[in-house]
């Protein structure tokens, strides 16, 4: 570098925008009161903006937004992300009939506000659905409702107030039953909650923090005036940029949301009476010098700007680089935070300087005592004297914090976040009390398939996917197609089927058992049969004997009565003219002698037919004799197949009678099996059969969990504790491959997977959040490293500044950590990581800056009289505009919304770190210890300026 002459009285000079500032200066005035009165006439204020155009906090296009769409499209039911539960809940008693018909009537009402309501779960009302809703002690039931809007935006906020109001205009239209009580709560509701929270705590905050400023610019300047000039720049400042950020918020140029807001404010009165303790702290400075009220502008002017300036572009950029961020929380508050910023650095260069003109023309702001930096000087000369123990020591005092930061623990439960009283809070309390922690922070898992699913085939596929999720570790339930109670779906596997059948068996049991009993009746009659022929073939037995003893006799008798009818034949041949005489007689009859005589003769004839009539009958008889013989054989044989037959029949009925009783001991095994599967809540062995796709309740089941086109069934999944915990957040990935395992192999292999919910959500959060914090960690610290490279013009002491504001920051969270996680006992919020990452490495880089930047200016008395010189002049300034930033941060605690306390309290600790050490003793030992290459790859010289007042243009030289 060329030489520069560095000996002139700056006092004397009158730059051109210092004079127009000076010269302008109730001009300034005017404008400044002009811009503020026509935005605050003609612009919403910024509390009720952010109440309209508040947006969804995460993109829709994270995975758990699109799948949340994409569920409510393929059912037909939504078009927004917004999730609501309305609980009920009894005291001393179970839930009634009574209580299901206010319930019916509610849901009748919520389900014509069509503006509000897209969707109703109504599952508690329907009886096949009706046990996953309710809880196990049955004094708590829920519905689930898709409302108008996404979560986090203000149409959603809306619906959630719409819907309070239907359930509160019903509680006092018809009183509920007794003992029961009805909560709305659930995502949006707490959303909702939660932008209630943060405005109703706003303006608490905003008072608080101006009263903290007073107390301590009294403190500090103990002057009315100075108080004063403060105050009204910062409220003007505070007005105009509220009303811009409105005025884009409004246009829908910029985004907003709660915390925006609350940073945008807080940082607003911090930085803006910051720059309005350097303003007057330089130009105290230099009255204490001797300089007169008019040199004494410029010189706070030339000291002061560009440092003004360099800060608020830091601030600014840094904010602005929180733009390039996709979580709404940042890219709200980056791009209101930097337009915020730049007003104020706007209004702090223009007028702050108009006021201190103006003012200082009366006297009103010089100082009321001498300049005291005797104490800060000593300090740069310790620092310059041991500059290493200085720096091991000072770097110890950081490190105490940071020793704390691998036992960091995130949290994502919002509701720890705001106050326990909020609607939505006791909602989830009361649903605590009676379900697992994560009732009402489910998770909604979406299988889409090519084909239609009602069939058996890919219902085992899904209730093998739902098995698969529920035996997941942190998962408490799976309520879905095959489960639409939250459990193994009763009579629904093939272990049922079985006890069906068995059942089925058991009923034709009494048939068998009467077969039974008719062939004992069979055997019995056969056997009385058996009997009987015995008795038959015993008789003819002793029939045949006797026939053949009858044809013996009549032999003889066929023989004695041809003898007879020889001798009678012998007779009637000699007496036959005595029998002409009685048959000639015509008298015969009334002659006895004659009568007997004749009818002698006639018996005599007879003899003849006799005879004949005994061979006919000799004849017969000896066949008789000859059949009776094999009747009997055969009648034998008929008794000996008929005692056979009777043998069978009674095997046969032993084998009956056998089989039944085997069939009723495995009739009633398959039922008892098939019920102790259904008590067991056994997961094994699903099976739908096809009827059951055309019974009526089962059709229930399917409107809620199977879309229209059967191309889609969901899952609604609770979690075994906090879902908003690391560990629930954790679960998401677990289901993720839990429901890809379950697909793999089946029917339904390569069908499409969603999820969305709760724990989903606050996933891509967690993703969002590294992926932002990378990228707006790397553009903050290549932008600051820009910013402050062109002001110091130093390589090294750019780095110097970047390395120990991230050096701070280390100790800072880990102050933090100490404080809300061990001491305090609350987890830090996730945000709170990436906003007081940026905006502490923004506003701690400017107290180094301004050291830095007035060693610049004393370099001309050499490096380690320059370290001295500009601790001492801004030690008093720069500790001043510290700690007011950082009580004006510590006045976030109060607020209703402890993730914003968070924030506050670890930039305030940050604050005093990166102003009481780091910017005191750190930095200047720094300097001390590298010397001429702190400045590199500016030339620099350990010594004086010769009296010429050049710089030695000599290379820089070891220590």
């Amino acid at each position: 570098m060329g030489n520069k002459h560095v000996g002139r009285d700056r006092g004397e000079r009158r730059p051109f925008v210092a004079h127009a500032v000076r010269v302008l200066a109730i001009p300034i005035v005017l404008f400044w009161v002009g811009v503020a009165v026509l935005l605050s006439v003609l612009v919403p204020k910024l509390d009720g903006v952010t109440k309209q155009h508040a947006g969804p906090m995460v993109p829709l296009d994270a995975p758990s937004q699109r799948a949340m769409l994409h569920i409510g499209e393929k059912f037909q039911e939504s078009t927004s992300t917004s999730l609501a539960y309305i609980l009920l809940e009894t005291e001393g008693r179970i839930l009634g009939d009574a209580d299901h018909k206010y319930y019916d009537e509610l849901i009748r009402l919520l389900d014509a506000d069509k503006q509000h309501v897209q969707f109703i779960m109504n599952m508690w009302g329907k009886p096949i659905t009706a046990a996953g809703s309710q809880s196990p002690d049955n004094k708590a039931a829920y519905v689930m409702l898709r409302l108008v809007g996404d979560i986090g935006e203000a149409a959603a906020n809306e619906s959630t107030i719409a819907l309070r109001k239907t359930v509160q205009d019903t509680l006092q239209r018809t009183p509920p039953p007794p003992g029961l009580r009805v909560y709305v709560s659930g995502a949006a509701p707490l959303s909702a909650d939660l932008l209630d929270a943060g405005d109703k705590s706003m303006k608490r905050v905003l008072l608080f923090t101006i009263a903290v400023i007073i107390i301590m610019l009294v403190l500090v300047y103990r002057s009315i005036a100075c108080v004063v000039l403060i105050l009204l720049t910062v409220a003007f400042e505070f007005t105009v940029s509220n009303g811009i950020v409105s005025f884009f918020v409004v246009h829908n140029i910029i985004g907003i949301s709660t915390f925006a807001t609350s940073m945008v404010e807080s940082l607003i009165i911090a930085a803006g009476t910051d720059y309005g303790i350097f303003l007057l702290g330089r130009y105290h400075e230099a009255r204490n010098a001797g300089e007169d009220r008019d040199r004494a502008f410029y010189t706070t002017f030339h000291g002061v700007s560009h440092v003004i300036l360099g800060s608020g572009l830091t601030i600014a950029g840094a904010c602005l680089c929180l733009g390039f961020a996709r979580l709404g929380y940042f890219n709200t508050m980056g791009p209101a935070c930097a337009i915020a910023m730049l007003v104020t650095v706007a209004a702090a260069l223009t007028l702050g300087p108009a006021l201190l003109a103006i003012a200082s023309k009366f006297g009103l702001l010089d100082p009321k005592q001498a300049g005291q930096s005797r104490g800060w000087r000593r300090v740069g000369t310790i620092v310059v004297r041991w500059p290493k123990p200085v720096l091991v020591a000072s770097s110890a005092a950081v490190l105490v914090g940071a020793v704390f930061l691998p036992s960091y623990r995130v949290s994502y439960n919002e509701r720890a976040f705001q106050p326990v009283n909020t609607p939505a809070n006791a909602g989830f309390m009361a649903s605590d009390r009676h379900f697992a922690g994560g009732k009402l922070n489910s998770e909604m898992l979406l299988i889409e398939s090519d084909h239609d699913m009602r069939n058996p085939a890919d219902f085992i596929s899904l209730d093998h996917v739902a098995k698969t999720i529920f035996h997941t570790p942190g998962i408490a339930q799976v309520q879905g197609i095959t489960r639409p109670e939250g459990r193994p779906m009763e009579r629904a596997s093939i272990a049922n089927i079985l006890a069906g059948q068995g059942s089925s068996s058991g009923q034709q049991l009494p048939f068998t058992e009467n077969q039974v009993a008719d062939l004992d009746n069979q055997v019995a009659v056969m056997d009385h049969t058996i009997s009987i022929m015995q008795t038959v073939i015993g008789l003819m037995d002793q029939m045949t004997q006797l026939t053949h003893e009858m044809v013996g006799t009549m032999e003889e008798m066929k023989a004695l009565a041809d003898q007879v009818e020889v001798n009678i034949s012998a007779v009637d041949d000699f007496l036959r003219p005595i029998k002409n005489y009685y048959y000639w007689e015509p008298h015969c009859a009334d002659i006895p002698i004659c009568w007997m005589g004749r009818s002698m003769f006639e018996s005599m004839d007879s003899i003849d037919g006799m005879t004949a009539l005994t061979a006919e009958a000799l004849a017969s008889m000896q066949v008789m004799d000859q059949l009776l013989p094999r009747m009997l054989a055969q009648t034998r044989m008929a008794l000996s197949d008929m005692t056979i037959m009777r043998g069978m029949m009674v095997k046969s009925r032993g084998t009956q009678a056998l089989n039944t009783y085997t069939a009723a001991d495995d009739a009633n095994d398959m039922i008892d099996i098939g019920q102790d599967f259904d008590d067991s809540r056994n997961d094994d062995l699903f099976y739908a059969p096809k009827y059951i796709f055309s019974n009526t309740d089962f059709q229930v089941a399917l409107r809620f969990l199977v879309s229209p086109d059967g191309t889609a069934a969901r899952f609604i999944i609770n979690h075994d504790g906090e879902a908003l915990s690391p560990e629930g957040v954790a679960h998401v990935n677990a289901i993720e491959k839990a429901a890809y395992e379950g697909l793999k192999g089946t029917s339904l292999a390569g069908a499409k997977i969603y999820l969305g919910g709760s724990a989903s959500n606050y996933r891509d959060i967690e993703q969002y959040v590294k992926s932002d914090l990378l990228i707006a960690a790397i553009a903050s610290f290549t932008l600051i490293f820009v910013i402050m490279l062109i002001i110091t013009r130093s390589l090294i002491a750019a780095c110097t500044i970047i390395g120990t504001v991230a050096f701070s920051f280390s100790g800072a969270f880990g102050l933090g950590i100490l404080i809300w996680q061990h001491i305090i006992g609350l987890n830090l919020h996730w945000m709170v990581l990436p906003l007081t990452f940026i905006l502490l490495v923004a506003v701690g880089s400017d107290y180094n800056l301004l050291l830095i930047a007035r060693m610049k200016e004393e370099l001309q008395g050499g490096i380690q009289t320059g370290i001295i010189r500009s601790v001492g002049s801004t030690g008093g300034v720069v500790t001043a505009a510290g700690l007011v930033f950082a009580f004006t941060m510590l006045s976030m605690v109060p607020n209703d919304l402890r993730a914003i306390s968070q924030v506050g309290s670890i930039i305030c600790v940050g604050l005093l770190l990166d102003t009481l050490i780091v910017r005191s003793f750190i930095v200047p030992a720094i300097a001390r210890i590298l010397g001429p290459w702190f400045w590199w790859p500016r030339v620099v010289r350990w010594r004086p300026v010769h009296a010429s007042g050049t710089v030695l243009t000599s290379a820089p030289k070891g220590t």
